[in-house]
């Protein structure tokens, strides 16, 4: 099976492992205290993560023949530490759920390493995308 892409969204996607890099917020804080804001932003971003379980990551997810793959955009890259890419193999997903969400719905991946949720304009489209190819996976 090749991988050939079948659509690509943009969405953002919740990555319990994303770090946000303050760096270029420092230098955007000359005329307050850098220390209190520092403080301020890391408080409230440790809070957000807690309560959602990782960072809402903005950028393209693409469903191809055999993965689910997302890319962060350049702003995400340049404002997060690391390398929050991922490919989720089609085999490896167990279920395809949609949850509600404000603005737009929110699709849930469940695998056998946990869970992966992702959000965008028209979800409901790209969870039967999802379905139908997952099913030609299976059935042929």
């Amino acid at each position: 099976m090749s991988d050939k892409p079948i659509t690509t969204k943009l969405c953002n996607f919740l990555i319990d492992s994303a770090v946000a890099d303050l760096s270029l917020a420092d230098s955007l804080t000359y005329f307050i205290d850098a220390y209190c804001y520092d403080w301020a932003v890391e408080a409230v971003l440790e809070k957000y993560c807690q309560a959602y379980g990782g960072l809402w990551v903005g950028g393209a997810v693409t469903l191809s023949q055999a993965h689910i793959t997302f890319s962060p955009n350049l702003i995400n890259m340049i404002c997060h530490n690391g390398d929050d890419s991922l490919a989720i193999p089609l085999s490896h997903i167990i279920d395809v759920s949609l949850e509600s969400g404000f603005l737009t719905k929110i699709i849930l991946l469940t695998t056998p390493y946990g869970l992966f949720r992702l959000r965008c304009f028209g979800a409901k489209s790209f969870m039967a995308a999802i379905n139908q190819q997952l099913n030609e996976n299976l059935y042929g």
